[in-house]
């Protein structure tokens, strides 16, 4: 059933077996696993069916570090979340990703890739793709390799789900309803307090809570809740919002290569490899341009190198040659430093303070996409496919180029799951340390980012946290 706020007063009686903050992927995949499940939820989104600006402004924030986006454009906040815009890429996390620990224990995993690996098929069928992925070894000796992406339609979350949700027996959807407390003791929540944006309040019972707001405000609310109640809910002095990852992304660089079958290819390390380099997972997308590129790459290797030029040209009046765009997205190592924080300038609406984001990128980064292209490079020269003319930042350790791509869009860590409190804010079932039923999920709780765009990997974990908390509510 749906419950507008915005319409006026509203004043729930039941009790409920969970309550979800937040309507994104995570929120809406745990809220239909759950109500399928035969357990009652109630399922809290800020925002309503469509973007409105009001609840858009509750994402504004700022960011101290590296060039990053305005935090109130990098995602949605109305029913369906960041998937009313995601791009539909798909890959979820490898086996190498949960067994990092070689770097240091900032790196450890609580859990193994064998416990999400059960829910790919699942939310691979959710997100409409294929679970078939086919990597392809290219070769050995340099650790390279070819990976699969799939590419959802892409699935509006939204969209799809309304109807279900709309008729169920078993979920109640919240609209227009904004977090703003916990009551509760003795670390146990006993309700969740929401206010709508003519500063009307609803407070809603669960014997659950799960906090899925998204990679930001997972680790905004989770602050403030610990400004307002110190250890009344959890364990005090967590590294609630350390450790926050996103994935680089920039164009490093144009080649003119011999032909390929596929217009577009994605190329990536061998867990090998990455443990010799002693790197993070990367992943080279290349992408073929037209014929004006060609020329002109052409051109430029006559200036400098006639000899390949030449050869090049010919290869390219057979029209066996193309250029080629090398992008690259790579893993960003979790780093206590990058982090969210609640501002000392700036609050919302509601009170709660604006996010203020702490970003940079670190050598183990820039490492990473440096090794991980030199050794592509050194397999398009030993295989003589062509050359790869890389942009002058990338070979010269020059600053980051402020006017690129920059980041994906991929929020992750401030939540993340590890082992021991020192090192993390939830546990191997998402459960925040200390609590007895506050939860968190979605991709705040990655301990280590891995290359993969995170939808995917969200709904996966989205699934395992249902199923404990069937177990447990």
């Amino acid at each position: 059933m749906l419950f507008d706020f915005a319409k006026g007063p509203l004043t729930p009686e039941q009790q409920y077996d969970v309550c979800i903050l937040g309507a994104g992927a995570a929120g809406i995949t745990l809220a239909i696993r759950l109500g399928r499940a035969g357990k009652r939820v109630a399922l809290c989104e800020g925002g309503g069916l469509d973007y409105e600006d009001d609840s858009q402004e509750i994402y504004a924030g700022q960011t101290i570090g590296d060039p990053y986006f305005d935090l109130d454009i990098a995602r949605l906040r109305y029913f369906g979340g960041s998937t009313n815009h995601w791009g539909g890429y798909c890959r979820s996390f490898e086996p190498t990703d949960f067994n990092r620990g070689y770097l240091g224990d900032d790196f450890r995993w609580p859990i193994s890739h064998d416990d999400i690996l059960p829910y790919l098929a699942e939310a691979c069928e959710i997100v409409e793709i294929s679970s078939d992925y086919r990597d392809r070894l290219v070769d050995e000796e340099l650790g390279l390799r070819q990976v699969d992406f799939k590419y959802s339609p892409p699935v509006r979350f939204g969209e799809k789900f309304q109807a279900e949700i709309e008729s169920s027996k078993n979920i109640d959807l919240f609209l227009n309803c904004n977090f703003t407390d916990l009551t509760g003791a003795d670390r146990r929540v006993r309700s969740v307090k929401l206010r709508n944006y003519a500063d009307q309040d609803l407070e809603i019972r669960a014997n659950s809570v799960v906090f899925a707001m998204g990679g930001i405000d997972n680790s905004r609310q989770l602050l403030w809740m610990e400004r307002l109640h110190g250890g009344s809910f959890f364990d005090r002095d967590l590294p609630i919002g350390r450790y926050w990852m996103e994935h680089p992304h920039f164009i490093i660089g144009e080649a003119l290569i011999k032909s390929w079958d596929q217009a577009n290819l994605y190329f990536a390390l061998t867990e090998k490899m990455q443990k010799a380099l002693g790197i993070m997972g990367c992943g080279v997308v290349v992408e073929e341009q037209g014929d004006s590129t060609t020329k002109r790459l052409i051109k430029d290797l006559l200036c400098v190198a006639p000899g390949v030029g030449a050869w090049a040209a010919d290869l390219a009046g057979k029209k066996l040659i193309c250029s080629y765009r090398f992008q690259a997205a790579w893993e960003q190592a979790p780093n206590r430093e990058n982090r969210v924080a609640l501002s000392d300038r700036a609050v919302d609406r509601f009170g709660v303070p604006q996010s203020e984001l702490h970003w940079r990128k670190a050598s183990i980064d820039r490492e990473t996409m440096l090794a991980s292209t030199q050794q592509f490079n050194a397999f398009i020269l030993r295989e003589n496919l062509g050359r790869l003319q890389l942009r002058d930042w990338v070979y010269q350790g020059d600053e980051y180029p402020d006017d690129d791509i920059l980041a994906g869009y991929h929020h992750m860590g401030g939540t993340r799951m590890s082992y021991s409190p020192r090192y993390g804010v939830v546990d191997g079932n998402c459960k925040v340390f200390g609590a007895e039923n506050l939860y968190v999920a979605g991709s705040s709780l990655y301990t280590t980012a891995g290359y993969n765009n995170p939808t995917l990997a969200i709904v996966q974990f989205a699934l395992r946290l249902a199923d404990h908390l069937v177990k447990v509510v």
